[in-house]
């Protein structure tokens, strides 16, 4: 009973439920029609909202993990600022100490003497950074051939302390100083000239003026005197000797003349300008050739310009060289010549340098030396005095055609020859006596056996020997 009470009971409330939904229905759809599509149009932007809500959620949860990473990231840049700040500052105080150290190095001198084309600025003010920096590049780029190893360094303190004792010698000679100190393992000298402490930059620009101030004390009339004597005496010397010269190769051309050789070859000297002459000895020599007294107003100063170009050259390319020693090399007429051998062949002579046999090419060497031997020993105011030539291997390679007309040769020259030789015994018809030692040893005997034998020009005979 109480079960079909309930079963009522829910009908009943079912049907007020079907009752009521049906109210609900109808007053929807009385709403729908009255509301229209705005209430759709609501609902899609509001879903829309929803959706972009969801997004922008997630994008903030994006951007949190960002600021999170850049606070991060930040931290880490903080850290590395502050690490590249020390680095910048230790950077700009090494900086700031080369820039005093290359200054410092400036103030020596030395930087100008390393780099003579670049412009140093002045030591007085601390240099700045920047145009230090590319005054450093440019000197760089300046000594970029030098070689700047341990080994050439050492050489070079070594040079330089060699040197810095010849110029203090030479300055003390003269009353000066030279000094050597050593600053931050560079080797700096200074020179104490008149009074003032020079560089060695200095000290040459010093001696250029006081060289260009007392050149311009000379007076016209010393300067004539230094020119008479290099015209009256250097220059009449040079005359005299340049004539005995030819004088001498006239001699050595007809002791070459009165002794034809057995092949009937004629050879003779030639005493000529050589090709590295001074510029002008052309002109100069054909006037050194004649006696001063013929010369005229313009050979005079021909031949003294020449000699005086002469002297400065020498002086130039060795500027550490004495007067004496300059004014001898400057004057040696010898470096301005050279000897030519000529040998007569088709009808003119020529250069004796050309193709030859064995035999002519060993009379070429050794005829004009005999023959200017012969020229020299005539000179000796006794006939009788000997005319030695000594000889060591004599002609070691000649074949023994060759050997024998050079040993005539000698004899034709009237030579007396003193001469060693391994197989070398000299007897040839063209020699007319020889005196031979035969020197024989045997390994283990100390002691060297001399056997003596005579050459008359025909037959060679054992000497007997002389008692001791």
């Amino acid at each position: 009973a109480d079960s079909r009470q309930l079963l009522i009971e829910a009908g009943e409330r079912a049907a007020e439920a079907r009752e009521a939904a049906g109210a609900a229905a109808a007053t929807y759809g009385e709403l729908r029609a009255t509301v229209g599509t705005a209430v759709e149009e609501l609902q899609r932007r509001l879903a829309e909202a929803t959706g972009a809500l969801g997004q922008l959620k997630t994008a903030e949860r994006d951007a949190r993990r960002r600021e999170q990473a850049a606070i991060e990231a930040r931290g880490k840049a903080d850290g590395r600022r502050g690490e590249l700040r020390t680095q910048v500052d230790e950077s700009s105080r090494q900086r700031d100490d080369a820039v005093r150290e290359f200054q410092a190095f400036a103030a020596t001198g030395l930087l100008r003497v390393a780099v003579p084309t670049l412009e140093i600025p002045g030591t007085g003010q601390p240099w700045a950074a920047t145009p230090t920096v590319i005054l450093a590049r440019a000197v760089n780029a300046d000594l970029d051939s030098v070689d700047d190893g341990d080994g050439p360094w050492d050489r070079i303190q070594k040079r330089v302390t060699e040197e810095h004792k010849l110029l203090a010698d030479a300055m003390a000679r003269h009353g000066h100083s030279a000094g050597l100190t050593l600053s931050e393992g560079v080797i700096v000298i200074d020179v104490v000239f008149q009074g003032r402490s020079h560089d060695l930059p200095g000290l040459a620009e010093a001696l250029a003026a006081e060289v260009e101030q007392r050149t311009t004390l000379l007076s016209a009339r010393e300067r004539e005197i230094l020119e008479n004597h290099l015209l009256n005496e250097v220059a009449g010397t040079l005359h005299e000797l340049i004539s005995a010269a030819e004088a001498e190769v006239r001699q050595m051309n007809d002791e070459l003349q009165a002794r034809p050789t057995s092949t009937g070859m004629k050879l003779r000297l030639i005493w000529q300008q050589a090709r590295n002459a001074p510029e002008g000895l052309d002109r100069v020599r054909l006037k050194l050739r004649q006696t001063i007294d013929a010369w005229s107003a313009a050979d005079r100063a021909l031949v003294g310009g020449f000699l005086q170009q002469r002297i400065a050259a020498e002086h130039a390319d060795n500027p550490a060289a004495g007067w004496a020693e300059a004014l001898t090399s400057a004057l040696d007429y010898r470096g301005w010549h050279e000897f030519v051998i000529q040998r007569y062949s088709d009808g003119q002579w020529r250069p004796a340098t050309g193709p030859a046999s064995g035999g002519e090419r060993a009379l070429v060497v050794s005829v004009p030396l005999f023959a200017a031997a012969s020229s020299h020993y005539k000179s000796a105011g006794n006939p009788h005095a000997p005319r030695l030539i000594a000889l060591d291997e004599a002609f070691a390679g000649v074949d023994d055609d060759s050997r024998a007309k050079c040993l005539g040769l000698l004899a034709t020259f009237d030579m007396d020859v003193v001469m060693t030789s391994e197989r070398e015994w000299g007897c040839y018809p063209q020699v007319p006596g020889l005196g031979i030692c035969q020197l024989a040893r045997h390994d283990g005997v100390d002691a060297v056996l001399v056997t003596p034998w005579r050459w008359d020009g025909r037959e060679r005979r054992r000497a007997e020997r002389a008692p001791v």
